[in-house]
């Protein structure tokens, strides 16, 4: 049957997630012998891979519209997975939502998820990357352990196929890079043969070259199957060329987040840097004696082999030395954000070269330092803020290159739009630089450069220790569609002031809302209410003066409004030091 003008499912922020509901029965003599309810979103989906001067691209193409992907990795969010309610499911995907994200990938180092998840993911516009799960090994050969993958591949694939938000299916997670790029081979022929070897290898070649994709050819033949992540085709493994990547020269290879700008593949399915939850949630597995990031407890809640000294090279690189273990937790956060807020912006600036930014890992399955950018407890990290604007539809991204300040305006958006770019060189008092202003027609679905000159020009050679720029980019009625602000220098050698940050708060139905004012540059404002929980609409911000900026508070607690300004504490870099 056909459904004429559809109303179609759109991920998030490009359109509405248009629903259906479709029954089905089975009637003999007006008796109904068996029924079926199915809820569907109308979508076409494909990854488009082109030959072009480069490999091919890899893109996801929706409803007809190439779609730059934005999101990150996810993994169950509890080691006991029956721990995990609806209630959790429900505000981490909204969490997706409001850091506008457009897909998650199931990552097959964990589970096949509860139908809660994608339902939610359709009535939210997130789609999913599903792996299946298989991850970082060899796996048996036998045939019934391959029939029972088989199965396992049956049910699920029937079980999750008429959800909209199912973009495609991969086979493995790193699997094939394992076996060809990092001596997995090498060794197995080593320590016990090429038979061995091979025999290996017939069973991986059998499971994922063949089993499952049987599979969804015979049940699910419109969405694309993917062998393994990273791979740059049928069997091939990462290239950067072609397919997706897996980019860890930043935190295991230690290079400079700087090398975000300079390392970006076709679609960037997992990259990322560890951060410890912060404090409140730390204070649930430590007392004082632990506040040591070497103490055995912190390092026993440590996801990585090389993660607490790393964390502080990273942080010696480019921050002063925090005076004592709750400013580390913090400058350890805007450490963790700067540096995947520079590889998204990156990313995002070079499509289409570039169409897709998952960064690992968007939550946690306990309280722990990861790559997570929302803690075990719910808690937003200060890379989630972070991502959050990174990941607007319009983002507005400076960067220096050669001497010259390069503006570039990225937007997902599927019309032009006529805007005004706006930019501002003030110092870290507040006393206007230089100021331009410029007419632009910001082009669909695309990244450009709308403005390019010389520093020593744009700052009239100023003293660049303490001064910064701030890009604004208006729509027709003068409202801020995107703004950033760029610092000339690393934050350890800027000439931070000390801030006097003033607030005005007021109740509301929810919680409160905080309006704060500065008389200086006030960097990386953090609020928090110690010991309670709480949700702030913003954090982690840059506070400049002559500028209001307005946050709100959502909670349970009924605190006065008394007892609120008590508890409240705002502090800002120059504090962690």
């Amino acid at each position: 049957f056909e459904i004429k003008n559809p109303k179609l499912w759109w991920p998030n922020g490009l359109g509405e997630q248009n629903l259906y509901t479709v029954e089905i029965q089975l009637l003999k003599d007006n008796a109904i012998l068996s029924q079926k309810s199915s809820r569907i979103g109308l979508r076409t989906i494909e990854v488009v891979q082109e030959p072009d001067s480069i490999g091919k691209s890899f893109y996801f193409k929706v409803n007809g519209h190439p779609v730059f992907m934005k999101g990150a990795n996810y993994i169950p969010q509890d080691i006991f997975v029956d721990r995990v309610t609806p209630d959790h499911y429900k505000k981490l995907i909204q969490s997706a939502v409001d850091a506008n994200m457009n897909m998650i990938r199931v990552w097959g180092g964990g589970i096949y998820e509860k139908d809660i998840l994608y339902d939610l993911c359709d009535e939210k516009g997130i789609l999913v990357w599903q792996d299946f799960m298989f991850s970082c090994s060899m796996y048996p050969v036998d045939n019934e352990f391959l029939e029972n993958v088989r199965q396992e591949a049956i049910n699920n694939v029937k079980r999750l196929r008429n959800h909209p938000c199912i973009a495609m299916w991969c086979g493995n997670n790193e699997c094939l890079s394992g076996w060809k790029r990092w001596g997995w081979k090498d060794w197995v022929i080593k320590k016990q043969g090429q038979e061995v070897a091979d025999i290996i290898w017939h069973g991986y070649d059998t499971l994922f070259h063949k089993i499952i994709p049987s599979v969804i050819n015979e049940l699910d033949n419109d969405r694309l199957y993917w062998c393994s992540s990273p791979a740059s085709g049928f069997n091939e493994p990462e290239n950067w060329k072609s397919g997706d990547t897996h980019y860890w020269g930043v935190w295991w290879g230690k290079e400079p987040f700087s090398t975000y700008t300079e390392r970006i593949g076709r679609f960037m399915s997992e990259f990322g840097f560890q951060s410890f939850p912060e404090f409140g949630t730390v204070k649930k597995y430590s007392i004082k004696e632990d506040w040591d990031i070497y103490s055995p407890v912190m390092k026993s809640h440590q996801r990585s082999t090389i993660g607490n000294e790393t964390i502080a090279e990273y942080m010696d690189r480019d921050y002063k030395k925090p005076k004592n273990f709750e400013m580390f937790l913090y400058v350890n956060h805007v450490l963790q954000a700067e540096g995947i807020r520079t590889g998204i912006e990156a990313q995002r600036r070079s499509m289409p070269h570039c169409m897709g930014s998952l960064y690992w890992q968007i939550d946690d399955c306990w309280p722990v330092a990861s790559w997570s950018s929302i803690d075990y407890y719910g808690k937003w990290k200060a890379l989630h803020y972070f991502a959050k604007k990174a990941f607007e539809n319009v983002l507005v991204s400076p960067v220096i290159e050669n001497e010259k300040i390069k503006i570039f305006v990225v937007s997902d958006k599927l019309e032009d739009l006529q805007a005004k770019l706006k930019l501002l060189v003030i110092d870290f008092e507040g006393n206007i630089i230089n100021e331009l202003e410029k007419e632009i027609n910001i082009k669909q679905n695309s990244s450009n450069i709308y403005f390019e000159e010389e520093i020593a020009k744009i700052t009239k050679n100023s003293k660049q220790e303490n001064s910064l720029i701030l890009v604004s980019v208006f729509d027709s009625t003068n409202q801020i569609l995107s703004d950033n602000i760029m610092y000339f220098k690393s934050p350890k050698d800027l000439e931070l002031p000390e801030p006097t940050i003033v607030t005005e708060i007021e109740t509301q139905k929810n919680g409160f809302s905080i309006k704060l004012k500065t008389d200086k540059l006030a960097k990386n404002v953090y609020l928090t209410i110690p010991d309670m929980d709480g949700f702030f609409s913003d954090n982690y911000f840059d506070l400049l003066p002559g500028y209001e900026k307005t946050v709100e508070f959502n909670c349970d607690s009924k605190l006065t409004l008394d007892e609120f300004k008590e508890k409240l504490n705002v502090v800002s870099l120059v504090d962690s030091y």
